[in-house]
């Protein structure tokens, strides 16, 4: 069957209350108000205030700690014309907020920016560059770092520098001595939003100075605040969703002469409107490229620009540098992947930690983004600098929150900063293992449901609630990003109609649903087999709802993030191939004798559990999918925090375990296991048949199975009659969750599959049941008990 690749987590809110509100002169749809509930905007006027997002919701930036402060002292350097050093970061956010700065402080007072070479000057502060340039300015702004820089700032206070601190990144247990630290969040801090940007922070402290008398036009720069929060990737919700609406708009007419130039050259000039992805993928990249292999500085001097000419020929390095970025990056990430499967002891673990004298520094970053996209796993990916040093990124997943867990190995790491989701960090050679230590101990101590793939439903829907002006309001909730996502929708028991492959190599598939109206259900990403997809009935999908307008013509369409057969229907499928591949194996079946195994035999052993009867598999899919069920193997998987996937929901074999239904199609990835696990009696047998060169145990879950008995008799011959009379059996298999599955299935399936081999029927298995597509001439008796089927019924009964 087609078992869905990811757990499925259903929001759920218990306020179902639905109020009356009018956007464009249209009422909100409950459905749309549900949404935003589950995700925690449950108040009336904040849905409005969502749905309706406006710059006049900006929180006062006088709420941030020290603001007043900062304010007091800039407004005191612009008055005695004090010279200002802008201190920023190498990042998209940090050449951002040190353009919103400089682009406007120097206006008012003698004001210049340093933006450190990654390689040169590593992250945050560097004491060397300050000494340097310490008698180049009496007041210091840092954007987008230094809160962890507690050395360089004592040092220039004790030269008599001011210092004003403004920073997103979380602070550690001691703050420095700044003369103003502006940062939400601040263990002190009492601010509404905790998630800005640094470009944000930098905002905020405009945003202050323009009402304490300045004359500043903060609209002009929502195009920057835009791009610095969305490449940073911040959270589009509350201030960051007023930025990213408004500064997206801004930016496709921006005045900027060299994001101007950057966006023609990365060809985004004819799009009607900007989206997030643009910046996240196109716009954010390019500037992130200069500072990732080069000097970031190539970024501010793009924004800085004012000459068509001179922001184009800038524009088009930046683009040459980001291809050499992706290279690079393209080269690392296989090569991680390398390390990583080449490893069983590094598959089992919770967190990768992984290192390589050739990566390149400026974009270990990205490779352990990609790295924990593609195996769920929060990584660390590590490279060698001149002094023999480690210097590395990290990426996180949700519910494993990576600065903390670094904070427990502070004492071992020279350097770290960051914050949940992802973290910067430097440590000698000698202290590599010992990180690694330190942490997968610690991922021990989380659910390992947390480390296997997720993706969060926001309501289930029927398909009579599906209409266009449901599928127009779901735009009232963009932008969609990082804590904004697209909503997902789960829709059950939908037919598949008119199933068609397409793309490059069937790359792509579509099929049709619904009643009286047709919508397209289109998969832009698989992995599933081929004759698994083709013989789809009837499933549950997870789903994005989308327009589609092609020449003028809107279709509405579901685009899948997962798919599920009905699983009455695939637990039965699965069944029917096992049998069929009996029969393809003819009557060359042997006993085995059994080699029974305890769990304990089972651990640190990458094992393929498979059974046949369908109580045991669907006990299996309901564990794969989260739900407690009662059984000693279960208990055993999870003490042991054991990730089992199901064989059809991947390709490349990542996961602790592998739960393998259609034995037919475990030759594929048996190679990569240590043991095959039996679950029941048929399933050892057929196994071992079928893969004598395998480690094969049984631990036996089946309790039912002295109670199947296949005789040739007076029922077989009913049952042929039966098909003969009416060519189907209206048959929805709901047997397999009654008390005693096998009458009603297993015995009938059998018994189909031995007339099958006998050439006297052509079966389909539908979404309603058993159809005899035809039957064929008797030419001479037949007897059933010299089939393969009841050849293996005698072999396991032996057993």
């Amino acid at each position: 069957m087609i078992f869905q690749k990811k757990r499925w987590v259903l929001k759920e809110c218990a306020d179902t209350d639905n109020f009356d509100i009018v956007i464009n002169g249209k009422k909100i749809k409950p459905q749309i108000i549900q949404v935003l509930k589950n995700r925690g905007i449950t108040q009336k006027e904040d849905i409005e205030k969502f749905l309706e997002p406006a710059v006049k919701n900006l929180y006062s930036p006088f709420l941030l700690n020290d603001m007043k402060e900062a304010v007091r002292i800039i407004r005191s350097a612009i008055l005695s014309k004090k010279r200002v050093l802008i201190y920023g970061d190498y990042d998209c956010d940090g050449v951002t907020s040190t353009y919103l700065l400089y682009s406007n402080l120097s206006r008012f007072l003698p004001a210049g920016y340093y933006i450190p070479n990654r390689f040169k000057d590593g992250y945050g502060l560097n004491l060397d560059i300050l000494k340097r340039l310490e008698n180049t300015f009496d007041l210091l702004i840092t954007v987008d770092t230094g809160i962890s820089a507690i050395g360089e700032i004592e040092y220039l206070k004790q030269k008599g520098k001011m210092v004003i601190v403004t920073d997103h990144h979380e602070p550690k247990d001691r703050l420095p001595a700044a003369d103003a630290i502006v940062n939400p969040k601040r263990h002190d801090s009492t601010y509404p939003f905790r998630d800005l940007a640094g470009v944000g922070v930098a905002f905020k402290l405009l945003h202050a100075l323009k009402l304490s008398g300045l004359e500043i036009k903060l609209s002009e720069y929502l195009d920057i605040v835009a791009i610095g929060t969305i490449a940073d990737v911040m959270p589009l919700v509350d201030e960051n969703r007023i930025f990213a609406k408004y500064g997206l708009k801004l930016l496709k007419y921006t005045k900027n002469i060299g994001l101007k130039k950057l966006i023609e050259v990365a060809g985004l000039s004819s799009k009607e409107e900007l989206k997030p992805f643009d910046v996240s993928f196109i716009i954010g990249p390019r500037l992130n490229a200069a500072g990732r292999i080069s000097d970031a500085n190539l970024a501010m001097s793009l924004l800085l620009s004012d000459s068509l000419a001179e922001a184009e020929k800038i524009a088009r390095r930046l683009d040459e540098e980001n291809r050499k970025r992706q290279e690079i990056e393209e080269k690392t990430i296989k090569e991680a992947q390398k390390i990583i499967t080449l490893n069983k002891d590094i598959l089992r673990k919770k967190i990768f930690v992984l290192s390589s004298q050739s990566w390149h520094p400026g974009v270990v970053g990205i490779a352990s983004s990609k790295i924990t996209e593609k195996y769920h796993r929060p990584s660390l990916l590590f490279t060698f600098t001149d002094e023999g040093i480690l210097k590395g990124s990290g990426r996180s997943i949700k519910g494993f929150n990576l600065f903390e867990a670094l904070k427990n190995c502070s004492d071992i790491l020279l350097r770290f900063g960051g914050h949940e989701h992802a973290a910067g960090l430097s440590l000698v050679s000698d202290n590599f293992e010992k990180l690694d230590e330190i942490l997968n101990s610690i991922a021990q101590d989380y659910h390992f449901m947390i480390f296997k793939p997720a993706v969060e439903i926001d309501l289930v829907l029927n398909l009579n609630e599906i209409d266009d002006d449901l599928i127009d309001q779901i735009y009232l909730l963009e932008p969609f990003g990082v804590g904004n996502p697209e909503p997902t929708f789960l829709i059950k028991n939908i037919l598949v109609e008119n199933f068609r492959f397409m793309g490059e190599d069937n790359k792509y598939y579509k099929f049709f649903t619904g009643n009286g109206t047709k919508y397209d259900v289109v998969c832009f990403s698989r992995s599933e087999d081929e004759d698994e997809l083709v013989t789809m009935k009837k499933v549950d999908i997870v789903c994005k709802l989308e327009k589609n307008i092609f020449n003028s013509t809107r279709r509405n369409q579901f685009n899948l993030i997962d798919i599920c057969e009905n699983v009455s229907f695939g637990v039965i499928k699965d069944l029917y191939n096992n049998l069929r591949a009996i029969r393809r194996r003819g009557c060359s079946f042997e006993k085995f004798e059994t080699e029974v195994c305890n769990l304990s035999d089972l651990v640190d052993k990458k094992c393929i559990f498979t059974a046949f009867y369908p109580h045991i598999v669907l006990d299996f899919l309901k564990f794969l999918k989260g739900e407690d069920v009662q059984n000693d193997v279960f208990r055993f998987l999870n003490e042991q925090g054991r990730i089992v996937q199901h064989q059809s929901s991947l390709k490349e074999v990542y996961f602790d375990d592998i739960f393998a239904p259609r034995i037919d199609k475990i030759e594929a990835i048996k190679q990569d296991f240590d043991v095959i696990v039996a679950l029941d009696i048929p399933s050892y047998q057929l196994v071992k048949n079928l893969y004598q060169d395998a480690k094969v145990l049984l631990f036996d879950m089946d309790q039912k199975f002295k109670d199947f008995d296949l005789q040739i008799n007076r029922e077989v011959v009913d049952i042929y009659k039966t098909l003969r009379n009416c060519e189907f059996i209206s048959y929805n298999f709901s047997g397999i969750n009654e008390l005693d599955p096998f009458r009603k299935v297993v015995k009938l399936l059998f018994i189909l599959s031995m007339f099958e081999e006998k050439n006297l029927i052509s079966l389909e298995l539908t979404h309603e049941g058993v159809e005899a597509k035809e039957f064929y001439e008797l030419t001479e008796k037949v007897n059933l008990k010299q089939t393969s089927i009841y050849n293996f019924y005698q072999i396991i009964k032996k057993a």
